[in-house]
């Protein structure tokens, strides 16, 4: 019976997780319910909502969609995102995170944990001056950012304020840190 509402549980929170990204990579699913010891739940749970059609798996990009057409919108700084954010899941207590709306371009993801306020956002190598721009008329109150970039030698011409780090994101979600001289 245990057995049963945990494997009713992942199903439930794995439909949420997609509906919430709209895309993921199957890798980044079971990166999320490795976190508590669930992950062995997450292939039948993948098989269950596949036949009722609540997700959609493209075998090969090893994606998982919430809908058909989700797929011709995957974007890979909200998955680079994503990867931050399971990342930050694994070292501190996050206790609710979501999607930004469009408006907080280039701000992918919010969450938060312990009291306080993260935004992970992504800035392409042909965004840094848009991304500083946006950022000198913008200033987030109690709201630390994390900054995900392609390549580390693009984190000197970022000039965001309150960010707490930079990172890379390499295949299956390596992630590397890094800090801005004077942060």
């Amino acid at each position: 019976m245990e057995y049963q509402n945990k494997q009713r549980d992942v199903e439930r929170e794995l439909k949420n997780l997609v509906q919430r990204y709209n895309v993921l990579y199957k890798s980044q699913i079971y990166a999320f319910f490795k976190r508590d010891g669930r992950d062995r739940f997450v292939g039948r749970a993948l098989k269950a909502l596949e036949k009722e059609r609540s997700v959609y798996l493209c075998q090969e990009m090893k994606q998982v969609a919430s809908s058909e057409e989700a797929f011709a919108a995957w974007e890979r700084g909200t998955s680079t995102c994503v990867w931050a954010l399971l990342d930050v899941m694994g070292k501190k207590k996050v206790e609710e995170h979501f999607m930004a709306s469009k408006e907080e371009y280039p701000i992918r993801i919010v969450f938060a944990g312990d009291g306080e306020i993260y935004d992970i956002l992504y800035v392409a190598p042909e965004d840094v001056e848009l991304t500083n721009q946006l950022f000198v008329r913008r200033k987030i109150d109690g709201c630390g950012h994390i900054v995900v970039v392609e390549e580390a030698e693009e984190i000197p011409g970022i000039h965001i304020p309150d960010v707490v780090g930079y990172c890379t994101v390499k295949e299956e979600g390596q992630i590397e840190y890094y800090r801005k001289d004077g942060q």
